[in-house]
């Protein structure tokens, strides 16, 4: 049992900072469309063009935030099931 709970909190927390980082570099890298966007609909009020691409730019860096944000939530809980592993192996040692 303690060797499955740091096995499966070792797979958790690989698979959370994979989603961690795969999600975080697409984000940062996708930081620039979001930025051309704003700058566009700033300096072009009121065209429905500009406001439709700044909202699609504002959902995917939403979305990419938020994964990103999950995948951190994701690695916590492996490694939170990876330490309960190790107190439970300290304790059945007593």
């Amino acid at each position: 049992m303690l060797r499955r709970a740091r096995t499966i909190g070792i797979v958790i927390a690989a698979i959370g900072v994979a989603v961690l980082i795969g999600f975080g570099s697409v984000a940062i890298r996708d930081s620039g469309d979001f930025s051309k966007a704003k700058l566009l609909r700033e300096r072009n009020p009121g065209n429905a063009m500009y406001d439709l691409q700044f909202f699609v730019a504002t959902s995917q860096i939403a979305f990419l935030v938020s994964g990103t944000v999950a995948g951190g939530l994701l690695a916590l809980n492996g490694l939170t099931l990876m330490l309960v592993g190790q107190l439970a192996r300290e304790r059945e040692t007593r």
